[in-house]
């Protein structure tokens, strides 16, 4: 370099800073470095020098007055007394130190350095950023702090484009929401200062991966294969005396992803006695006929209790319910109720079954083709309080819902050393004969909100473990987030509530889902007082 440091900042600064800005010294000094400023500088300023020269030297022999030639130029001439004088005389004036400023009536002689504007505020130098997020999942919660994540932001940021993520940026830099959007996408968000000048403009880029539920498929089942039924049910009845009863039943994704037939089954009905019986069966879904086999479960069985209950051993069952139960000992059945229990509950299971075994003989299909699990519950409102009777066989529950949000589960659950291992509805079954009258359950309440019947599609994602299922409060949150889907429809829906309600999704839990619900008039649940059962 030909000249000091100073020199060259200042050289540049001249070319450079508009009025009332000045470049940081670091931000020269960078462009010094990286563009060789110092030997440009000199060479513009040997060429300048020669052709000015050159043309001083044409206007002479033209006849130009060398006053007003050398008036601009004077070839020879010192670049001033001092060129490092005059640079850091201007320097000094940027500072506050500088001598008295040459007066604006004095011509600049060649080699000299304009004198600056007067000050006035800076500009902040825009910086700009490309970063990448961690990855996200459409559908699903969304929460990163850019803090974290990046270095050096400036106090604000503000979130200038989403880029369709549907996510926003919290005063404590934390970017959050939950995406809907998928694929790549790119978010602008702008850095401020403490005057609120834009310092940063930050790209943000996300891939947000589509969503699991996104990926399932929902592909209608044959309707003319064999035994083929709806791919979703809903039913809807009056219980009397302020009751109602609703049955929704539903095609898990599992099988609408390959167009497969429900396997689940469900039904309500109410006797002219005054029971009121909800019963599903879950067929098993590696059985080929296993929906035929729930259907006939079911249905065979409903048939056969609304007989038997319209006759006088309806009225048989209910006084031997009510006397047993307040004998105060429970720990046997009595032959007065055994035998009720046997013409009612029992008979009913049997016709399921017999159904099954007739129709597997008639289509030439083993019996195993329509393996189906069974659950039952009858209840009726009396005087006395309310009797439930239950039978269960397979998994899923059964549960009743009373006073003081307090639940309580009415069958045990069938399970095998392997997950998702159960029982079905079989011969030897019935050849248990204490075993099969164990399975039936008695229970008087003093008080009773809701009756709920549900298969293990249903129990399986709501209940995370056995505790849960025999928890009040777990079952009381389920007929929480139940309760608005069980009002009736209005004429100008599409779909019945209880149909959206059982399209709810849970991670690895696709199978079919059935429900059968006994409830009050108004479903609103509320805190009730303590209740205890009739003793």
């Amino acid at each position: 370099m030909k000249h000091s440091q100073d020199y060259y900042h200042r050289v540049i600064s001249s070319l450079f800073e508009k009025p009332g800005q000045r470049l940081p010294d670091q931000l020269i000094e960078r462009v010094i470095q990286e563009t060789n400023g110092p030997t440009l500088i000199d060479e513009f300023r040997e060429q300048f020098k020669t052709t000015m020269s050159e043309h001083y030297k044409q206007s002479k022999e033209n006849g130009t007055k060398a006053e007003e030639a050398g008036s601009a130029f004077t070839p020879g001439l010192p670049i001033s007394d001092s060129e490092e004088s005059a640079v850091s005389e201007h320097h000094n004036a940027n500072t506050g130190n500088a001598p008295q400023d040459r007066s604006a009536d004095v011509p600049l002689q060649p080699g000299d350095i304009p004198s600056e504007a007067p000050a006035e505020a800076s500009v902040p130098v825009v910086a700009t950023r490309t970063e990448s997020l961690p990855n996200g999942r459409s559908g699903q919660p969304y929460d990163v702090c850019l803090d974290e994540l990046l270095d050096e932001l400036p106090a604000k940021l503000q979130l200038e484009d989403d880029g369709g993520s549907n996510l926003s940026l919290s005063d404590d830099h934390r970017l959050q929401g939950t995406p809907t959007a998928q694929g790549s996408l790119q978010l602008k968000v702008q850095g401020l200062d403490e005057q609120g000048e834009t310092v940063l403009e930050l790209t943000l880029k996300l891939a947000l991966i589509p969503s699991s539920r996104d990926l399932w498929q929902n592909l209608p089942s044959d309707p003319d294969a064999p035994y083929a039924k709806p791919d979703e049910e809903v039913d809807r009845l009056s219980g009397g005396d302020g009751w109602q009863m609703a049955m929704g039943s539903q095609r898990g994704r599992s099988h609408a992803h390959r167009g497969g037939q429900r396997d689940d089954h469900g039904t309500i009905a109410r006797a002219t006695s005054g029971w009121n019986v909800l019963i599903v069966g879950d067929g098993a879904g590696s059985c080929e006929y296993a929906r035929q086999g729930s259907l006939l479960a079911t249905t065979v069985a409903r048939d056969e209790l609304l007989n038997s209950l319209a006759a006088n051993e309806g009225a048989a069952l209910e006084a031997a319910a009510l006397a047993w139960w307040k004998g105060g000992d429970r720990s046997r059945m009595s032959q007065a109720l055994l035998v009720p229990l046997q013409q009612t509950m029992i008979t009913a299971v049997h016709a399921g079954h017999r159904a099954i075994t007739e129709e597997a003989k008639a289509s030439g299909h083993p019996a195993k083709a329509f393996s189906t699990t069974l659950l039952l519950a009858l209840h009726k409102e009396t005087p006395d309080g309310h009797i439930v009777v239950t039978f269960g066989i397979g998994d899923g529950a059964v549960a009743a819902l009373y006073e003081g949000r307090q639940a309580q589960m009415l069958t045990t659950a069938d399970s095998g050393q392997h997950a998702g291992q159960t029982r079905f509805l079989d011969a030897p079954l019935f050849q248990e004969a204490e075993g099969l009258y164990q399975r039936v359950k008695i229970n008087v309440f003093s008080s009773l909100e809701a009756l709920i019947v549900a298969t293990d599609g249903l129990t399986d994602p709501k209940f995370t473990s056995d505790n849960d299922m025999h928890d009040g409060e777990s079952w009381w949150a389920l007929y929480d987030e139940l309760a608005p889907a069980l009002a009736a429809p209005n004429d100008d829906s599409e779909r019945d509530p209880l149909q959206d309600y059982l399209s709810f999704f849970v991670e690895r839990h696709h199978d079919d889902r059935t429900l059968a619900v006994l409830y009050r008039d108004s479903v609103m649940p509320a805190d009730m007082g303590d209740s205890e059962a009739l003793v």
